[in-house]
């Protein structure tokens, strides 16, 4: 093979896969990066056309459930999904990671998921959905209070992962991820739109007192009182965000 054959060759291997929809005010874009390395399941079980559906119905379903507009609290009018090897490009190891309005979701992981990685690739996707658009405080609120907000998304969503603990389980209700998530379903029982309100409080702070605003109990009671609700623990299932593809 010549080397002009070859230099042509490994340029057809590095280019991305770009897929581009507008939709109002917001333009959507998905890339996929994964040529040229062995996460082929991306491209074998899911697909550009799939992951754009799934884009844009997260960032919609969160909106709603933020009561924001179009363009969300945020401002964003573009919203990118880049799914990549976290290895090939040096990346730490991370399921996915997200920046602005960038989500940067890892193939590596996608690949060797055991189970439906089309179930899984959409669940995480609501979550990251949540990081972009929901609101941090100014980065003072609870890790875990962020990170199980964006899990309540992917569940009352209908994608949360089977292996979940069920209800009731933690030991702070900041523990985060889906023991947060589960006791915000819990409040949002209380008060409907809670996690609607408690997201728009934080935009340039955060307090506990929130939830004594929101709710008229500390948030220690409360977690108190959920843990007595479900002292024998049961799952609740959502029926699943559908959309066309």
């Amino acid at each position: 093979m010549r080397p002009t054959q070859l230099f042509l060759l490994v340029i057809l291997f590095a280019v991305a896969l770009k897929l581009t929809r507008a939709n109002g005010p917001s333009e959507y874009e998905v890339i996929d990066s994964t040529s040229g390395t062995p996460d082929t399941r991306f491209k074998k079980e899911i697909g550009l056309n799939y992951s754009m559906d799934a884009l844009q119905a997260a960032t919609e379903f969160v909106l709603k459930a933020f009561g924001q507009s179009k363009t969300g609290g945020r401002g964003y009018d573009f919203i990118l999904l880049v799914v990549e090897s976290f290895r090939a490009s040096g990346r730490p190891f991370a399921i996915a990671t997200t920046n602005g309005s960038q989500t940067f979701m890892n193939a590596d992981y996608l690949q060797t998921f055991p189970g439906n990685v089309t179930d899984e690739f959409t669940g995480i996707l609501y979550f990251t959905s949540g990081l972009v658009w929901g609101w941090t405080g100014n980065g003072s609120a609870p890790v875990g209070l962020i990170t199980g907000i964006s899990d309540y998304i992917r569940l009352t969503a209908g994608w949360a992962y089977k292996d979940w603990p069920p209800r009731g389980l933690g030991l702070q209700w900041d523990d985060g991820y889906a023991i947060t998530a589960n006791f915000l379903v819990y409040c949002e029982g209380l008060r409907p739109r809670f996690v609607s309100d408690l997201n728009a409080m934080m935009i340039d702070s955060y307090s506990d007192a929130y939830f004594v605003e929101l709710l008229g109990k500390s948030v220690n009671e409360l977690w108190e009182d959920y843990k007595l609700e479900y002292t024998t623990p049961g799952p609740a299932p959502a029926p699943a965000q559908t959309f066309g593809h």
